[in-house]
């Protein structure tokens, strides 16, 4: 049996997104392949990967293991060395020829690809990084920023595979680094697949979810609280689902019987499928959001922004409302009228004609051939 190294940045779990991806490729993977794992560690965030992974290593992050990375080479972007390890090279060296594929997953684990030259290396961007911090705006008062362009071109051309989410990134690799890329979909939750629609409490009310602990998610829910929120009618109900609110903001909503935060759910697919729309007051970030694709699946329309919407297929424009500034997103939830069960399912069965299943084995299969 082929033998995968699968090296990530984070814990895969079921917490965010790109962790929740990485735990289901590996559990794809294992099936046709012996995987090793090698992971970094996340504050509250523990590992969930089958029986069939073996875990090699987890390597510690701390504010002065950072620091001492980035002093290996401070004339690159710091964002791509905060957990290079000088170790963890070396044995990278001394076992990559033992191995098919060595699969990079995150660009803060791409490093590493620069110093093996004899192995077939495959890198994961969830997201272009340019781009994601050149959103911020503060962007160009950060000095070490200048760095940023050459260094994840000069890092990404050690791939032998690139990959992405989408044909916007691709087409950004592309025109910025003259990189060609395959793009790949992520996984649909089985949960989202048998949503019996029979049994979903349809009601009035909207949604937000995500992980709270990512900046971009949490700037954009007090944004839309601070700016939206106040102009809504009084009969508009809102839940907030996923883990990591900020206590402070937990504090500042307790009160207000219009929003009501739900946490973690083992299950969040059925009450995305009790709204009549998932929110997504996005801002910053890069890279195609999984809770949008997420809640199509679901039968969910979504009112976002542009950044929300982006690398998501045209084909989906009639289950998204777009606004750009909060008068937007007032006019179009106030104006917004209930829809059925029969929307909803209208809404899946179009996603799931139009999207395909996560293809990854196929490309290994044909690098294999």
């Amino acid at each position: 049996m082929n033998r995968i190294l699968f090296f990530t940045a984070f814990p895969p779990n079921k917490l965010t997104a790109g962790q929740n991806y990485s735990r289901e490729l590996l559990s794809s993977l294992s099936e046709d392949y012996s995987i090793d794992l090698i992971f970094f560690s996340y504050p509250n965030h523990e590992i969930e990967v089958n029986s069939k992974v073996n875990v090699l290593k987890k390597v510690n992050v701390s504010t002065v293991s950072k620091f001492y990375s980035w002093t290996h080479f401070p004339f690159l972007h710091p964002f791509f060395l905060l957990r290079f390890r000088l170790r963890l090279l070396l044995f990278l060296i001394k076992n990559a020829k033992n191995y098919k594929f060595l699969y990079f997953d995150f660009s803060q684990v791409f490093i590493y690809s620069l110093f093996l030259k004899k192995s077939f290396k495959i890198l994961m961007c969830h997201d272009v990084i340019y781009q994601k911090l050149k959103r911020n705006r503060f962007f160009y008062l950060n000095p070490f920023n200048s760095l940023l362009f050459f260094t994840e071109k000069y890092i990404l051309k050690s791939a032998d595979l690139l990959l992405t989410f989408s044909k916007k990134d691709q087409l950004l690799l592309k025109n910025n680094y003259d990189l060609n890329s395959s793009t790949i979909n992520f996984f649909i939750n089985d949960k989202i697949k048998f949503i019996d629609y029979n049994k979903v409490n349809l009601s009035f009310k909207f949604c937000f979810f995500g992980a709270w602990n990512r900046p971009e998610n949490m700037q954009g829910l007090i944004w839309f609280v601070d700016n939206v929120l106040p102009h809504l009618k009084n009969e508009i109900k809102f839940e907030i689902i996923g883990p990591g609110l900020d206590v402070e903001f937990t504090s500042k909503i307790k009160n207000n019987k219009n929003i009501k935060y739900l946490g973690f759910l083992e299950d969040p697919y059925i009450k995305i499928a009790e709204c009549q729309a998932l929110i997504a007051p996005i801002f910053q970030g890069a890279g195609v959001k999984v809770k949008v694709i997420e809640s199509l699946a679901a039968g969910t329309p979504v009112i976002g922004t542009e950044v929300a919407f982006e690398g998501i297929d045209d084909f989906y424009e009639g289950s998204l409302l777009l606004c750009k500034e909060a008068k937007d997103f007032i006019h179009v939830i106030n104006a917004l009228t209930p829809i059925s069960i029969d929307v909803k399912r209208d809404i899946k069965n179009s996603f799931e004609k139009s999207y395909q299943e996560n293809k990854i084995k196929d490309l290994l299969i044909s690098l294999t051939e």
